[in-house]
């Protein structure tokens, strides 16, 4: 029996032709311009800091130890992005215990930028204290624009009678449509 070799390029010419036919011809479905699914993001560099009260008015009962603090971007709607953040490692439970998270964004591709707050939501003190409850931040939506979104996130302001040490800022890099 004798054994017949195709050359490589004419294989590789027909698998071309008959996708750039399929493409041609396409679905027979109408097309639609269903928005494309939420993605949600995690900030690739979370926030970490250390935060924790000045001995005098208050007393501290041990050195707060470093927190850290996930942003996440959702994008979903054209141009928007809806940041958020997950709730913080817990090991001290002192003055400062949940803190304001900014977040800043700059879209590379447009070059707008700005800046929103996740503030944490406020406790509900009708109901018993779970561990779930203990910091949740409230979304914020920005109107972003389609492209690369940049973006880092800090912590807030201290106040009279604590500190606050930013270790690292965090940076997530988020693709908006």
């Amino acid at each position: 029996m004798r054994r017949v070799s195709v050359p490589r390029s004419v294989v590789a010419g027909a698998v071309t032709s008959a996708a750039a036919v399929a493409l041609a011809l396409g679905s027979s479905a109408p097309a639609t311009a269903d928005p494309p699914p939420a993605a949600t993001t995690e900030f690739q560099v979370p926030v970490r800091h250390i935060a924790g009260c000045i001995p005098g008015l208050f007393v501290c009962i041990s050195v707060p130890p470093l927190t850290t603090v996930t942003p996440t971007a959702t994008t979903g709607a054209p141009g928007e992005v809806t940041f958020a953040a997950k709730p913080p490692t817990r090991t001290w439970t002192g003055l400062s215990g949940c803190l304001e998270v900014t977040v800043h964004w700059l879209n590379l591709t447009t070059g707008s930028a700005g800046t929103t707050a996740l503030r944490p939501v406020p406790y509900d003190y009708s109901r018993p204290y779970t561990p779930d409850d203990w910091c949740r931040y409230t979304p914020a939506t920005a109107v972003t624009g389609s492209g690369t979104i940049a973006a880092s996130a800090d912590i807030g302001v201290a106040g009279p009678w604590e500190y606050r040490i930013l270790v690292t800022p965090g940076v997530g890099i988020i693709p908006v449509p």
